[in-house]
Protein backbone atom coordinates (compact mmCIF):
# COMPACT_ATOMS: atom_id res chain seq x y z
CA UNK A 1 0.00 0.00 0.00
CA UNK A 2 2.66 2.17 1.06
CA UNK A 3 4.48 1.10 -2.29
CA UNK A 4 1.47 2.30 -4.21
CA UNK A 5 1.46 5.77 -2.77
CA UNK A 6 4.68 6.38 -3.56
CA UNK A 7 4.34 5.78 -6.94
CA UNK A 8 2.03 7.91 -7.34
CA UNK A 9 3.50 10.76 -5.66
CA UNK A 10 6.70 9.77 -8.22
CA UNK A 11 4.22 10.15 -11.31
CA UNK A 12 3.16 13.30 -9.74
CA UNK A 13 6.83 14.65 -9.50
CA UNK A 14 7.74 13.77 -12.89
CA UNK A 15 4.76 15.09 -14.42
CA UNK A 16 4.96 18.60 -12.77
CA UNK A 17 9.00 18.05 -13.97
CA UNK A 18 7.65 17.79 -17.91
CA UNK A 19 5.21 20.65 -17.79
CA UNK A 20 8.03 22.87 -16.55
CA UNK A 21 10.01 22.08 -18.94
CA UNK A 22 7.77 22.44 -22.00
CA UNK A 23 7.10 26.17 -20.91
CA UNK A 24 10.58 26.92 -20.17
CA UNK A 25 10.90 25.75 -23.91
CA UNK A 26 7.78 27.47 -24.91
CA UNK A 27 8.79 30.28 -23.53
CA UNK A 28 12.23 30.37 -24.65
CA UNK A 29 10.63 29.65 -28.43
CA UNK A 30 8.68 32.74 -27.79
CA UNK A 31 11.60 35.42 -27.57
CA UNK A 32 13.00 36.57 -30.74
CA UNK A 33 16.11 38.90 -31.16
CA UNK A 34 15.06 42.73 -31.06
CA UNK A 35 14.91 44.59 -34.77
CA UNK A 36 18.41 46.86 -33.20
CA UNK A 37 20.34 46.88 -30.37
CA UNK A 38 18.89 49.54 -28.91
CA UNK A 39 17.04 49.69 -25.15
CA UNK A 40 13.83 51.54 -25.63
CA UNK A 41 14.95 53.62 -22.84
CA UNK A 42 17.64 55.20 -25.06
CA UNK A 43 15.41 56.08 -27.65
CA UNK A 44 15.34 59.92 -28.27
CA UNK A 45 13.80 60.70 -32.11
CA UNK A 46 12.07 59.06 -34.01
CA UNK A 47 11.33 60.35 -37.87
CA UNK A 48 8.54 58.45 -39.99
CA UNK A 49 8.60 59.28 -43.78
CA UNK A 50 6.07 58.42 -46.48
CA UNK A 51 6.59 58.84 -49.99
CA UNK A 52 4.80 62.69 -50.99
CA UNK A 53 4.17 63.61 -47.13
CA UNK A 54 5.80 66.03 -45.15
CA UNK A 55 8.17 64.11 -42.38
CA UNK A 56 6.44 63.72 -38.96
CA UNK A 57 9.33 63.84 -36.31
CA UNK A 58 9.27 63.39 -32.80
CA UNK A 59 11.81 64.41 -29.94
CA UNK A 60 11.93 63.49 -26.04
CA UNK A 61 12.58 66.72 -24.73
CA UNK A 62 12.77 66.81 -20.46
CA UNK A 63 11.41 63.20 -20.52
CA UNK A 64 8.32 64.10 -22.60
CA UNK A 65 7.87 63.03 -26.07
CA UNK A 66 6.91 66.06 -28.45
CA UNK A 67 5.94 66.31 -31.90
CA UNK A 68 8.41 68.59 -33.62
CA UNK A 69 6.76 68.65 -37.10
CA UNK A 70 5.06 69.05 -39.51
CA UNK A 71 3.43 70.62 -36.01
CA UNK A 72 4.48 71.53 -32.86
CA UNK A 73 2.57 69.76 -30.18
CA UNK A 74 2.37 67.07 -27.02
CA UNK A 75 2.28 63.75 -28.32
CA UNK A 76 -0.32 60.94 -27.43
CA UNK A 77 1.46 58.46 -24.91
CA UNK A 78 0.03 55.48 -26.28
CA UNK A 79 0.80 55.72 -29.49
CA UNK A 80 3.96 57.26 -29.25
CA UNK A 81 4.96 54.13 -27.39
CA UNK A 82 3.90 51.75 -30.28
CA UNK A 83 6.84 53.57 -31.88
CA UNK A 84 9.25 53.55 -29.46
CA UNK A 85 8.63 49.67 -28.83
CA UNK A 86 9.87 49.57 -32.89
CA UNK A 87 13.26 49.26 -31.72
CA UNK A 88 13.24 45.96 -29.69
CA UNK A 89 10.54 44.44 -31.64
CA UNK A 90 10.71 40.62 -32.32
CA UNK A 91 12.14 39.54 -35.54
CA UNK A 92 10.32 36.43 -36.47
CA UNK A 93 12.50 35.23 -39.38
CA UNK A 94 15.88 36.76 -40.56
CA UNK A 95 16.53 36.39 -44.88
CA UNK A 96 20.25 36.10 -45.46
CA UNK A 97 19.23 37.83 -49.39
CA UNK A 98 15.80 38.12 -51.21
CA UNK A 99 14.76 40.36 -54.08
CA UNK A 100 13.92 43.99 -52.65
CA UNK A 101 11.87 44.59 -55.09
CA UNK A 102 10.00 41.60 -54.82
CA UNK A 103 9.89 42.13 -51.44
CA UNK A 104 8.04 45.58 -51.79
CA UNK A 105 11.27 47.05 -50.23
CA UNK A 106 12.83 48.79 -53.65
CA UNK A 107 11.31 51.04 -53.49
CA UNK A 108 9.98 50.75 -49.57
CA UNK A 109 6.40 51.82 -48.72
CA UNK A 110 7.66 53.75 -45.78
CA UNK A 111 10.90 54.92 -43.42
CA UNK A 112 11.15 54.86 -39.89
CA UNK A 113 14.21 55.87 -38.17
CA UNK A 114 14.67 55.64 -34.96
CA UNK A 115 17.93 56.90 -33.36
CA UNK A 116 20.30 56.31 -35.73
CA UNK A 117 18.78 53.25 -37.32
CA UNK A 118 16.93 53.03 -40.58
CA UNK A 119 13.67 50.43 -40.96
CA UNK A 120 12.41 50.54 -43.92
CA UNK A 121 8.64 48.69 -44.56
CA UNK A 122 7.89 46.65 -46.90
CA UNK A 123 5.36 44.53 -48.68
CA UNK A 124 3.70 41.44 -46.38
CA UNK A 125 4.54 37.78 -46.69
CA UNK A 126 1.42 35.60 -47.86
CA UNK A 127 1.55 32.52 -45.22
CA UNK A 128 0.87 34.63 -41.86
CA UNK A 129 0.62 38.47 -43.13
CA UNK A 130 4.14 39.72 -41.54
CA UNK A 131 5.80 42.63 -42.65
CA UNK A 132 9.38 42.51 -44.76
CA UNK A 133 11.91 45.22 -42.97
CA UNK A 134 14.92 46.20 -43.48
CA UNK A 135 17.11 47.30 -41.03
CA UNK A 136 19.68 49.98 -41.47
CA UNK A 137 20.16 48.80 -45.53
CA UNK A 138 21.78 45.27 -44.49
CA UNK A 139 19.77 42.98 -43.02
CA UNK A 140 16.08 41.49 -44.06
CA UNK A 141 13.71 40.44 -41.62
CA UNK A 142 10.08 39.70 -41.03
CA UNK A 143 8.17 41.15 -37.83
CA UNK A 144 4.67 41.37 -36.92
CA UNK A 145 2.87 43.67 -38.75
CA UNK A 146 2.48 46.90 -36.20
CA UNK A 147 -0.98 47.35 -36.16
CA UNK A 148 -0.75 50.93 -34.79
CA UNK A 149 -2.44 54.09 -36.68
CA UNK A 150 0.93 56.19 -35.57
CA UNK A 151 2.40 54.31 -37.90
CA UNK A 152 0.91 56.26 -41.29
CA UNK A 153 1.10 59.07 -42.97
CA UNK A 154 -1.59 61.34 -40.82
CA UNK A 155 0.22 62.80 -37.98
CA UNK A 156 -2.99 63.61 -36.59
CA UNK A 157 -3.21 60.11 -34.07
CA UNK A 158 0.07 60.91 -32.61
CA UNK A 159 -1.37 64.87 -31.23
CA UNK A 160 -2.60 64.46 -27.76
CA UNK A 161 -5.95 63.86 -27.10
CA UNK A 162 -6.10 66.43 -24.42
CA UNK A 163 -7.83 69.48 -25.75
CA UNK A 164 -5.12 71.68 -24.06
CA UNK A 165 -2.33 71.63 -22.93
CA UNK A 166 -1.44 69.81 -19.78
CA UNK A 167 -1.50 72.36 -16.94
CA UNK A 168 -2.87 74.92 -18.90
CA UNK A 169 -3.97 78.16 -16.63
CA UNK A 170 -6.75 79.36 -18.77
CA UNK A 171 -7.92 83.03 -18.32
CA UNK A 172 -10.18 83.43 -20.62
CA UNK A 173 -13.15 81.56 -22.71
CA UNK A 174 -15.15 83.32 -25.39
CA UNK A 175 -17.52 80.37 -27.11
CA UNK A 176 -20.75 81.38 -28.88
CA UNK A 177 -23.21 82.77 -26.69
CA UNK A 178 -21.04 82.47 -23.90
CA UNK A 179 -17.92 84.36 -22.50
CA UNK A 180 -15.64 83.66 -19.19
CA UNK A 181 -12.87 85.47 -17.90
CA UNK A 182 -11.00 85.73 -14.43
CA UNK A 183 -10.92 89.24 -12.78
CA UNK A 184 -7.41 90.75 -11.71
CA UNK A 185 -8.33 89.75 -8.30
CA UNK A 186 -8.54 85.78 -9.61
CA UNK A 187 -12.35 85.77 -9.29
CA UNK A 188 -14.28 84.19 -12.75
CA UNK A 189 -17.26 86.35 -14.08
CA UNK A 190 -18.99 85.89 -17.05
CA UNK A 191 -19.91 89.45 -18.85
CA UNK A 192 -22.95 87.95 -20.63
CA UNK A 193 -24.32 85.68 -17.33
CA UNK A 194 -23.75 88.75 -15.02
CA UNK A 195 -25.89 86.44 -12.55
CA UNK A 196 -23.91 83.14 -12.90
CA UNK A 197 -21.97 82.13 -9.82
CA UNK A 198 -18.22 81.71 -9.49
CA UNK A 199 -18.28 78.33 -8.69
CA UNK A 200 -20.63 77.62 -11.99
CA UNK A 201 -17.99 79.23 -14.02
CA UNK A 202 -15.26 77.45 -12.97
CA UNK A 203 -16.98 74.21 -13.27
CA UNK A 204 -16.65 75.04 -17.07
CA UNK A 205 -12.76 76.19 -16.91
CA UNK A 206 -12.59 72.75 -15.17
CA UNK A 207 -14.34 71.11 -18.21
CA UNK A 208 -11.89 72.39 -21.04
CA UNK A 209 -8.92 71.64 -18.49
CA UNK A 210 -9.77 67.92 -18.48
CA UNK A 211 -11.58 67.41 -21.78
CA UNK A 212 -10.43 64.68 -24.06
CA UNK A 213 -10.96 63.68 -27.34
CA UNK A 214 -12.04 60.21 -28.24
CA UNK A 215 -9.96 59.93 -31.30
CA UNK A 216 -8.48 62.53 -33.63
CA UNK A 217 -8.45 62.98 -37.56
CA UNK A 218 -7.24 65.22 -40.81
CA UNK A 219 -8.76 68.27 -40.40
CA UNK A 220 -11.02 69.04 -43.42
CA UNK A 221 -11.52 72.34 -45.29
CA UNK A 222 -14.74 73.15 -44.06
CA UNK A 223 -14.10 73.24 -40.98
CA UNK A 224 -12.96 76.53 -41.19
CA UNK A 225 -16.16 77.82 -41.58
CA UNK A 226 -17.55 76.41 -37.99
CA UNK A 227 -18.45 78.16 -35.09
CA UNK A 228 -14.82 79.75 -32.77
CA UNK A 229 -14.20 79.47 -29.83
CA UNK A 230 -11.01 80.90 -28.17
CA UNK A 231 -9.24 80.04 -25.14
CA UNK A 232 -6.61 82.51 -23.63
CA UNK A 233 -3.82 80.93 -21.43
CA UNK A 234 -1.64 83.01 -18.84
CA UNK A 235 1.36 82.76 -20.81
CA UNK A 236 -0.02 84.64 -23.59
CA UNK A 237 -1.17 81.95 -25.63
CA UNK A 238 -4.84 82.17 -27.43
CA UNK A 239 -5.96 78.16 -28.90
CA UNK A 240 -8.66 78.40 -31.37
CA UNK A 241 -10.97 75.61 -31.49
CA UNK A 242 -14.37 75.60 -34.63
CA UNK A 243 -17.05 73.87 -33.46
CA UNK A 244 -17.55 71.66 -36.65
CA UNK A 245 -20.34 69.39 -35.09
CA UNK A 246 -22.66 68.71 -32.22
CA UNK A 247 -24.25 65.40 -33.69
CA UNK A 248 -23.62 62.62 -32.83
CA UNK A 249 -20.30 63.47 -30.92
CA UNK A 250 -18.81 67.04 -30.49
CA UNK A 251 -16.50 67.57 -33.49
CA UNK A 252 -13.73 70.38 -32.71
CA UNK A 253 -10.76 71.59 -34.89
CA UNK A 254 -7.63 73.38 -34.48
CA UNK A 255 -6.61 75.09 -37.45
CA UNK A 256 -3.06 75.45 -36.28
CA UNK A 257 -2.23 72.18 -35.77
CA UNK A 258 -4.38 70.31 -38.81
CA UNK A 259 -6.16 67.86 -35.62
CA UNK A 260 -9.80 67.32 -35.69
CA UNK A 261 -10.73 66.56 -32.09
CA UNK A 262 -13.72 63.95 -31.66
CA UNK A 263 -15.08 64.73 -27.81
CA UNK A 264 -18.13 62.54 -26.41
CA UNK A 265 -21.27 64.49 -26.94
CA UNK A 266 -21.68 63.83 -22.90
CA UNK A 267 -19.11 66.73 -22.83
CA UNK A 268 -21.08 69.46 -24.68
CA UNK A 269 -22.75 71.37 -21.89
CA UNK A 270 -19.74 71.20 -19.61
CA UNK A 271 -17.61 72.73 -22.43
CA UNK A 272 -19.84 75.24 -23.89
CA UNK A 273 -22.83 76.14 -21.08
CA UNK A 274 -22.99 77.11 -17.53
CA UNK A 275 -24.65 74.44 -15.47
CA UNK A 276 -28.04 75.55 -13.73
CA UNK A 277 -26.91 76.25 -9.99
CA UNK A 278 -28.21 73.01 -7.63
CA UNK A 279 -32.10 73.53 -6.35
CA UNK A 280 -31.98 74.76 -2.82
CA UNK A 281 -34.06 72.44 -0.47
CA UNK A 282 -37.08 74.51 0.70
CA UNK A 283 -38.42 72.69 3.02
CA UNK A 284 -38.75 73.43 7.22
CA UNK A 285 -36.53 71.51 9.26
CA UNK A 286 -38.11 69.43 11.43
CA UNK A 287 -37.32 68.22 15.36
CA UNK A 288 -38.97 65.36 16.68
CA UNK A 289 -41.20 65.82 19.28
CA UNK A 290 -41.55 69.44 18.23
CA UNK A 291 -45.00 70.28 16.97
CA UNK A 292 -44.62 72.50 13.48
CA UNK A 293 -46.50 75.63 13.43
CA UNK A 294 -49.06 74.20 10.91
CA UNK A 295 -49.82 71.12 13.67
CA UNK A 296 -50.16 73.57 16.23
CA UNK A 297 -53.07 74.31 18.67
CA UNK A 298 -56.15 75.88 17.42
CA UNK A 299 -55.99 79.99 18.74
CA UNK A 300 -58.69 80.78 21.45
CA UNK A 301 -59.94 82.59 18.42
CA UNK A 302 -60.41 79.80 16.44
CA UNK A 303 -64.53 79.33 14.96
CA UNK A 304 -64.05 75.28 14.34
CA UNK A 305 -67.07 74.06 16.00
CA UNK A 306 -67.21 72.75 19.46
CA UNK A 307 -68.02 68.62 19.67
CA UNK A 308 -71.60 68.27 20.64
CA UNK A 309 -72.71 66.99 24.14
CA UNK A 310 -72.92 63.66 25.21
CA UNK A 311 -76.93 62.62 26.55
CA UNK A 312 -77.55 60.84 29.70
CA UNK A 313 -80.29 58.09 28.81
Amino acid sequence: MKRHHLNIALLVVVAGLGVAVWFGQKKAEEKKPPLTTLDKSAVASIVIEHPGSPAIRLAKQNDVWMLTAPVQAETDPFETNALIGLADTGVQQTLAEGDLKELGLAPARYRITVNEHTIDFGGEEPLKYRRYVLVDGKQIALIDDPGSAAFDADYSDLVAKNLLPAHADITRIAAPGLSIEKTAGGVWSSPDHPQARPEQLLAVVEAWKNAKAMFNARIEPEDAKAQAVTVTLADGRTLGFNIVSREPQLLLSRADLGVRYTVSKADIDGLLKIAEPAAANTAPATTPGVDTPAAASPSPQSTATPPAETQTP
